[in-house]
C-alpha cells in the first residue's frame, strides 16, 4: 500500500515524478552500489590520488562516456515529466555530474583509492559534450559517444583485476573502445573515431614503469556508423540504446606504428 500512496502522490505533480525518478536512478545506480561495494571498516581521512597516466585514459573515456548519457537520459526524463527544455537540459547536466562526483568524494576516503581530479574533469568533459551535442541542435550537425566492446585474453592473466564473465565489460579496459562520433541529419551515416588499448594489466605503482609503457599501446579507430535518428522517427529518448553503443562495423586501426583493416570492430 505504501508504494502505491507514493505512485498517486507522484501522479499528482508532475515535478515530483521527476525527482522521484531521479532519486529511484540514483538510489539503485549508485547509493546501493556504493553501499554494498566499499569496505567502511577500512575508510580513513579523505585525501585526492593522481591517477592520470594509468590505464591509458580508457577509465576517463567511461567517465565522459557514462556522464554524457547520463545527462541525457536525466534531460529526456524531465521533459516526460513536463519540464521546458532549458530547465530539463540544465538539471540533466547539473545531476549527471553530481551523480559521478559522489564517487569520486566516497573513494578519497580509502586508502585504495582516493579521489582523482581527472576523474572529476573526465566528468567535465562528458558534461561540456553534452551541452555541445545540444547547442547543435539548430544546426544540420550532430555529435555523439559510442561505446562497444570485445572480450581479450588479457582478462583471463588478470581475472582479479580485469573480471570475469559479463564483468569483463565494465573492467576490462583493453576490450573497451569509446567513439566520438560526428553526423549530418540528411545523411545516413556517420563517421566514428574511436579510442581503445591493450597490454592493460595494471602493476602502477609497483611495477618498472619503463615495463608498462613497453607493455601498454594506445589503439586509434576509424570506421563508421548509423544515424540512428535519420533511420527510425521516434522521440529522442526512444532512441537512448542505439545512440550509446556503437554499431560492429569495418574498421581501420592504427596501433603499434602499423595499420590494419579489421572487417567487423566489436
Amino acid at each position: 500500500m505504501g508504494w502505491l500512496a507514493l505512485v498517486v502522490w507522484a501522479a499528482g505533480d508532475s515535478t515530483r515524478c521527476f525527482w522521484i525518478g531521479a532519486g529511484l536512478l540514483y538510489g539503485g545506480t549508485y547509493a546501493l552500489p556504493i553501499a554494498a561495494w566499499y569496505d567502511w571498516r577500512t575508510a580513513r581521512g579523505w585525501r585526492f590520488f593522481d591517477d592520470g597516466l594509468e590505464w591509458k585514459q580508457m577509465d576517463k573515456l567511461g567517465h565522459a562516456w557514462t556522464t554524457y548519457h547520463l545527462a541525457y537520459l536525466l534531460k529526456d526524463w524531465g521533459l516526460r515529466c513536463g519540464y521546458e527544455a532549458g530547465r530539463a537540459r540544465m538539471m540533466g547536466a547539473v545531476l549527471a555530474w553530481a551523480y559521478q562526483a559522489t564517487v569520486e568524494a566516497v573513494d578519497g576516503f580509502f586508502p585504495k583509492w582516493g579521489a582523482s581530479l581527472w576523474d572529476l574533469a573526465a566528468n567535465t568533459a562528458g558534461m561540456g559534450l553534452f551541452w555541445v551535442s545540444e547547442a547543435l541542435e539548430s544546426t544540420p550537425w550532430q555529435v555523439g559517444l559510442r561505446f562497444s566492446f570485445h572480450p581479450t585474453p588479457y582478462a583471463r592473466q588478470r581475472p582479479d583485476l580485469l573480471g570475469t564473465g559479463a564483468a569483463q565489460i565494465l573492467k576490462d579496459y583493453n576490450g573497451q573502445t569509446y567513439w566520438l562520433c560526428v553526423f549530418h541529419r540528411r545523411v545516413p551515416v556517420g563517421l566514428a573515431l574511436g579510442h581503445a588499448a591493450e597490454g592493460l594489466l595494471g602493476g602502477y605503482g609497483y611495477e618498472n614503469p619503463a615495463q608498462i609503457q613497453a607493455r601498454e599501446a594506445r589503439k586509434w579507430v576509424l570506421s563508421v556508423d548509423p544515424n540512428w535518428t535519420f533511420f527510425l522517427r521516434r522521440p529522442w529518448w526512444s532512441l537512448r540504446i542505439f545512440v550509446a553503443i556503437k554499431t560492429p562495423l569495418p574498421a581501420l586501426v592504427y596501433a603499434r606504428s602499423q595499420v590494419r583493416l579489421v572487417w567487423l570492430y566489436f
